[in-house]
């Protein structure tokens, strides 16, 4: 029977069939009925195999044999088409940074992965997702079918069917010309693709199975394709058939991210992709041509910057581009017009090498900020478990008002932005140890903000976080920096601390009160304005913090006016404390206060910002000594001498604040730290207990005994505390 079978040539079969009855015997008009019945029956085609949605449509008479080939569509859980699926709800391929031509803006871009498509077509908008039932009104107005033809197993070299199908009503879709089945000796194989005008050169004989498309130029233009196949169907079947259409395209969308600073976007280019291919609807396969082209969206999309979360480009802006690896040169373009500073911006990327896949949403993730430069510059490095005063530096340019930088964990981590006149001479000062957070206008390529860390005195280490970001921009993800401060090597109830790193050059340090002769060194101090009484008052106040400084520390004076202050260390006494074998603490606490000693670099760092000048040199620096290192890593107070608008700050180590100590030499051995092994020797605060020896103190030999070493000598040191 021909495919081109008319409604007049029925009209004549069933005349002949009315004219012969009462010639033929009676099975043989069975025969026959059955023979037409066949050929007249309906094949119901749906977009998925859901039997309970088959049953539905046969129990309203959509499945009852008609005299034409009809189709049927519904929904099914394989099918996405048209989807409006969240893009969260996949998975991220790729991330990558679009970067200003311009300058060193920054746009950061995740690309996430979902299944489904969002139709760019600007007619129909119905869904076709998961668990959304379909009717008429939800798919294309039409689609196109080809039935590829077999008589006996061999090809006809024509097709059967190459038209296209419309909604009839009652979720019936048929051509408008009349199409039967073609019989038992006959196979079909259905090809179908939707919507039927996107612009798709369909196969021009059965011996192919290709459609050629090319993307159309304009957005709005391009088409959620979808195709459907069946396998071959016999000519007889008089059954309904499933057919369930396929995406071949890739959607492509933006969607603002966790940031996006006041402005419009006011362009999206996608270039240097594949814009043309061939489909083959048996294999479900593409081959892409050579050719590459760009694709643009042109509209002012405004934001206030409180957008996080929302799409960019839907609906009929969505890109619906050919699947493909993105070959090189490939890249996405966006101008942006920055409220705040009144221009445009570009920025872009490559996204060589990265996959749209066939059938899936590809959702690009945008976070636009203002145009600055805010950067933690400094790479972390492992701090101590002692008291610690970390520099931490930064860079920062044109930072719409200043930056902010937050610790995650103040009461362990606190913050300033410059020290004063002790922490800046090392003493951890509980008073001047900053803030949770600090906020400065500052600008520059190394800014250095400082970070007070408590001690981490327990059993594990302990992690902190500072988050900066633009001050007026608080919804900005921030740059981070990760602080890891250990805790201490615990042997039993005595820990010591960790890291034992110096200078380029220095090997350690003294065990002190040991110096060359010739350590003295004389301030003038004509210059300074001592002549006021009250600045006499002030530093005779001053010197008064001293215990004993008859020889150690004197002044001239003329007419009651302080003319210069000599500091003659030689003038100290035989040091005669530090004498315990067991009670390092108290050894490092005597050494610590012994003579004012300590105190006195806060006496020449006054006279010299008094205006004091010397031409003194001293050769050793009186502050280098083992046990002040030690006391150098706990927690001080501060005391204030205020007169006549001078002020004179003095560090208070409390007794019950020093608790990092030079360990005694019965302690020494109690070292241990297997992650970082002690080396060598080191020094213990136990002084020598041989009278009239001023000159020798304990050392400890890693491994071995605790034995006299000359003072003056350069070894290792070790803080410890106890539980």
């Amino acid at each position: 029977m021909s495919p081109c079978t008319h409604n007049s040539r029925r009209i004549t079969l069933r005349q002949n069939v009315r004219n012969n009855i009462n010639m033929k015997a009676n099975k043989n008009l069975y025969r026959i009925t059955g023979k037409i019945a066949a050929l007249l029956s309906c094949l119901l085609l749906f977009s998925c195999n859901s039997d309970d949605m088959l049953d539905e449509i046969g129990a309203n008479g959509a499945g009852k044999y008609r005299d034409n080939i009809c189709f049927g569509i519904t929904s099914d859980e394989s099918v996405q088409t048209k989807g409006n699926k969240p893009a969260d709800n996949g998975y991220t391929s790729d991330s990558f940074v679009l970067r200003s031509e311009n300058s060193d803006d920054t746009l950061c871009v995740n690309a996430i992965v979902t299944d489904g498509i969002e139709s760019s077509d600007s007619v129909k908008q119905h869904a076709m997702t998961r668990g959304a039932a379909v009717t008429q009104d939800d798919f294309y107005d039409k689609f196109h079918v080809l039935a590829y033809w077999k008589k006996d197993g061999t090809s006809t070299g024509q097709f059967y069917m190459n038209t296209d199908v419309t909604d009839k009503g009652n979720n019936l879709w048929s051509s408008d010309r009349t199409y039967i089945w073609p019989g038992k000796a006959h196979t079909l194989t259905f090809y179908a693709w939707a919507p039927a005008d996107a612009g798709i050169t369909s196969p021009s004989s059965p011996e192919s199975t290709t459609l050629e498309y090319i993307v159309p130029t304009t957005v709005t233009d391009q088409k959620d394709v979808v195709v459907a196949t069946t396998e071959e169907i016999a000519g007889n079947a008089n059954t309904t058939q499933p057919l369930a259409f396929r995406h071949i395209c890739t959607a492509v969308k933006f969607k603002v991210g966790d940031q996006m600073q006041a402005g419009t976007i006011k362009k999206i280019t996608i270039s240097g992709v594949h814009n043309s291919g061939a489909y083959d609807m048996a294999s479900d396969s593409w081959q892409l041509g050579s050719n590459t082209t760009a694709f643009s969206i042109e509209q002012d999309i405004e934001m206030t910057g409180n957008e996080s979360g929302s799409m960019i480009t839907d609906g009929e802006n969505t890109f619906m581009m050919l699947p493909q690896e993105l070959p090189a040169g490939a890249k996405v373009e966006i101008i942006f017009h920055d409220s705040q500073a009144g221009t445009d911006r570009t920025f872009s990327a490559s996204i060589a090498g990265t996959q749209w896949p066939q059938g899936k949403a590809v959702t690009y993730k945008l976070s636009i900020t203002p145009t600055y430069e805010l950067e933690f510059i400094s790479e972390p490095e492992l701090q101590d478990a002692h008291y610690i005063i970390y520099p931490i530096h930064i860079k920062a340019g044109d930072v719409p008002g200043g930056w902010t930088i937050t610790s995650s964990d103040p009461d362990n981590v606190t913050l300033r932005t410059d020290l004063t006149i002790l922490t800046r001479r090392g003493f951890w000062i509980e008073e001047d140890k900053g803030t949770a957070s600090v906020s400065s206008t500052a600008q520059g390529d190394d800014i250095t903000i400082y970070a007070f860390l408590t001690e981490n005195a327990g059993e594990e280490n302990r992690t902190v976080t500072l988050e900066m970001r633009p001050t007026n921009l608080p919804d900005v993800t921030p740059q981070t920096f990760t602080i890891e401060q250990l805790c201490p090597s615990w042997n039993g109830n005595l820990g010591c601390e960790r890291i034992e790193e110096y200078d380029e050059g220095f090997t350690g340090y003294p065990w002190g009160f040991k110096w060359p002769e010739g350590m003295k060194i004389t301030y003038n101090m004509r210059n300074a304005g001592l002549g006021d009484l009250i600045k006499n008052a002030l530093l005779n106040a001053y010197l008064s913090w001293f215990t004993d400084y008859n020889d150690f520390i004197t002044k001239d004076t003329w007419l009651l006016s302080i003319t210069s202050v000599t500091i003659n260390f030689d003038a100290v006494p035989q040091v005669r404390v530090a004498t315990s074998e067991s009670d390092g603490a108290k050894n490092t606490s005597e050494l610590y206060n012994y003579n004012g000693i300590n105190d006195v670099s806060t006496l020449m760092s006054v006279l010299e910002d008094w205006g004091g000048t010397t031409t003194d040199v001293l050769p050793v620096n009186p502050e280098a000594f083992a046990a002040r290192a030690c006391a150098m890593k706990n927690k001080f107070h501060k005391t204030i001498e205020e007169h006549g608008g001078q002020t004179i700050e003095i560090p208070v180590l409390e007794e019950e604040d020093l608790v990092w100590y030079l360990p005694a030499r019965n302690q020494a051995p109690d070292m241990k730290d297997e992650q970082y092994p002690l080396q060598g020797v080191y020094w213990t605060s136990t002084n020598a207990d041989v009278e009239g020896d001023n000159e020798e103190a304990y050392k400890y030999i890693v491994g071995g005994a605790t034995v006299l070493e000359q003072r003056d000598v350069n070894l290792h040191v070790r803080a410890v505390r106890s539980k």
